[in-house]
């Protein structure tokens, strides 16, 4: 390994974004000898998930760079209720050794703007997708500041160059590390219930603006109290729970779990894939997490209407082609119970899958570890 070769994987973002990146970056850790892999974590959380996540590459050699909290998150409680600081703090305490770098890769659309803040030259940055969403969020023309763009599949790679976002020649198709992280670490026969009933994993979105949250959580909550012959999963993305002070807005229903309610709005089990892999039908609004739900397993999906959008033949409402949508509490019971007995949008879910996520005898982690080495050496 020659000295002033590395390459820096930043975990500076929420624990949500750490699940993306955890498979490529141990993946280059494992099978490059050129470069030193740097591994930057933002927030104990982080930490403690890529340390879990080493047991499976166990000859992987990397450097962690384990950035502290500031004492405020420790000892004021209004910080000691968010999962993380802002992604810009944790930079900060890099930038010399960020100039020295080879390479960068993030999850950040921010990247590229604190780079040219900062005026650090060397490193290629390479922007890995915390999703396969289809919002308007996932083709900001900030990505155009990165070198290269690892891009779940084809739909990506389109919407890209036909949204004039960047040039071609920066998108590299690589799939969807998650989805390998999940297989790699849960077990399908696990049970969360006492019970073999149905699972319904309510995920709603953490912009208020756009989520079912406010308006929806007690009617979905009232419903499966009243209906102990389903189970639910009452998980919000953790974002929800992070911005209700700043938001102003009330979380309400944490004390609400009972035997076949599951209340979760901090633990690990939002971000790591458990809930996706062991349930049955998905509820949601407008999350790219119901995309990871098809392209896991191919599955029934509920979405709520909760802000009566005109959705139709809008592109950032794609992934409502692939379930049902309601925008009345009131024929929620009959959606419920149809959505067990059969998946109409089976066929189109499989679509997706193949229209999302690029195909290849390799895996997603690999073409990641093996498209950064190949640009580092040989690309211009």
């Amino acid at each position: 390994m020659q000295v002033g070769k590395s390459v820096f994987f930043l975990f500076i973002n929420g624990p949500h974004h750490v699940y993306h990146l955890i498979e490529p970056a141990l993946r280059f850790a494992t099978d490059n000898n050129q470069y030193e892999p740097i591994f930057v974590s933002g927030n104990p959380i982080n930490t403690k998930i890529i340390k879990d996540s080493q047991r499976l590459y166990s000859s992987a050699s990397f450097k962690l760079i384990d950035i502290p909290l500031p004492l405020r998150y420790w000892l004021i409680k209004s910080y000691k209720a968010k999962l993380y600081p802002p992604v810009n703090t944790r930079l900060n305490k890099i930038v010399s050794k960020l100039k020295n770098a080879s390479a960068i890769v993030s999850t950040s659309h921010e990247l590229p703007k604190y780079i040219n803040k900062n005026k650090i030259k060397r490193p290629k940055l390479f922007y890995l997708y915390h999703g396969t969403g289809t919002r308007e969020y996932g083709f900001d023309n900030k990505l155009d500041g990165f070198d290269y763009i690892l891009a779940p599949g084809p739909y990506h790679r389109d919407r890209l160059i036909n949204d004039d976002v960047c040039d071609e020649k920066k998108i590299r198709m690589v799939g969807q590390p998650k989805l390998e992280w999940i297989k790699n670490n849960h077990p399908s026969k696990t049970n969360l219930f006492n019970n073999e009933n149905p699972v319904f994993y309510y995920n709603p979105h953490w912009e208020m603006e756009i989520s079912s949250y406010l308006s929806w959580r007690n009617v979905v909550l009232d419903f499966f109290r009243k209906h102990k012959e389903y189970n639910l999963i009452f998980a919000p993305h953790p974002l929800v729970k992070h911005h209700s002070k700043r938001k102003n807005y009330k979380i309400n229903n944490q004390d609400d779990s009972s035997e076949n309610i599951i209340i979760d709005l901090d633990s690990p089990k939002l971000n790591d894939g458990t809930y996706n892999a062991l349930s049955d039908v998905y509820i949601g609004d407008v999350s790219s997490m119901v995309t990871e739900w098809i392209n896991f397993k191919p599955r029934p999906c509920i979405f709520i209407n909760a802000h009566n959008t005109s959705w139709e033949g809008n592109e950032n409402y794609n992934m409502w082609r692939y379930g049902t949508v309601t925008d009345d509490p009131n024929n929620f019971k009959n959606i419920i119970k149809d959505s067990l007995s059969n998946n109409p949008y089976h066929k189109k879910q499989i679509e997706h899958q193949q229209r999302f996520i690029h195909q290849s005898d390799s895996s997603s982690s690999e073409l990641c570890a093996n498209y950064i080495l190949k640009e580092l050496e040989f690309g211009h």
